[in-house]
């Protein structure tokens, strides 16, 4: 599998910089979607300390740098990740940290969630599933009223780079499927960014991706199929 293999090829593939774990927004500078996914989570942490510990779901989950967060702030977080050897480094990589986060392998454009969440995130995945439709509403019919989704994928502004043309990719419009799907939640962020280098990873050269980026809360009436 060519995700099994980019995470073999190196001990750490995404995310390499000391703050990656960072609670703190003003350590991820270059993310405007971090920085907006974590002083929403900040500003619902007073209501959430009352409550049973909140519920996270991470889609895609990489090598769990979302979830390890979403973790230390007190999350209670499911990871679903297809590669095996991704998700055995999540495992490991909570572990050091001093966290727990419940990993799954599972192929998402497949999966059931089985809970409700207070947050679905989907940052970085799809671009690689063709039938995006199902997969969000998923998503949204298993986020609790009020939760939140934070989503990121590549747009069609600019061509997929032919580095990456090793696996299908299925970049969406700007006001495409995803835009449409979100089109009744409160959009808390929502942007479209072009062409901007790619500097999360390595083993590839020089290269720049266009993207989708939305974080949007479930009001009470909204119309998720």
């Amino acid at each position: 599998m060519f995700f099994d293999e980019l995470y073999l090829g190196e001990p750490r593939y995404w995310w390499r910089e000391d703050t990656r774990y960072s609670t703190n927004p003003a350590d991820h500078p270059t993310s405007l979607l971090a920085q907006g996914t974590l002083r929403k989570l900040h500003r619902g942490q007073a209501q959430q300390a009352a409550q049973a510990p909140p519920r996270a779901l991470d889609l895609g989950a990489g090598e769990g740098a979302d979830s390890i967060r979403l973790a230390l702030l007190g999350y209670s977080v499911d990871a679903i990740e297809i590669s095996p050897v991704g998700a055995s480094k999540i495992s490991d990589f909570a572990a050091k940290v001093g966290v727990q986060v419940n990993v799954q392998v599972a192929d998402v454009s497949t999966y059931m969630p089985g809970e409700e969440y207070d947050v679905i995130i989907c940052n970085g995945l799809l671009h690689y599933v063709e039938d995006k439709s199902s997969v969000v509403e998923r998503m949204q019919r298993a986020t609790r009223t009020g939760g939140i989704n934070v989503v990121s994928l590549w747009s069609t502004r600019t061509p997929v780079p032919s580095c990456h043309e090793v696996v299908p990719t299925y970049p969406d419009d700007e006001h495409g499927v995803v835009h449409k799907l979100y089109q009744d939640w409160d959009l808390d962020l929502m942007y479209f960014e072009a062409d901007k280098r790619e500097s999360s990873h390595s083993g590839m050269p020089d290269h720049s991706h266009s993207h989708i980026k939305l974080i949007a809360q479930k009001p009470a009436k909204a119309c998720s199929a």
